[in-house]
């Protein structure tokens, strides 16, 4: 039985030095520059040091 898998959604998990804040519901086809873009905008508004930012992809898996 095959399994195959569709891209659901795609978020960004910021480890910053105070803890972790994650930016959800980002476009499936937003570029790794971009994402990155974003970790390091929200993490200037957060006034938090950024130690990673993780890109997370969700994604469904569906029996054939």
């Amino acid at each position: 039985m095959a399994v195959t898998t569709e891209l659901k959604g795609i978020k960004v998990v910021l480890d910053l030095e105070k803890g972790s804040q994650t930016v959800s519901n980002c476009n499936i086809a937003a570029s790794n520059e971009s994402l990155n873009a974003l970790g390091k905008a929200v993490a200037g508004l957060i006034d938090s040091p950024v130690e990673a930012i993780v890109r997370v992809e969700e994604t469904i898996l569906i029996e054939e």
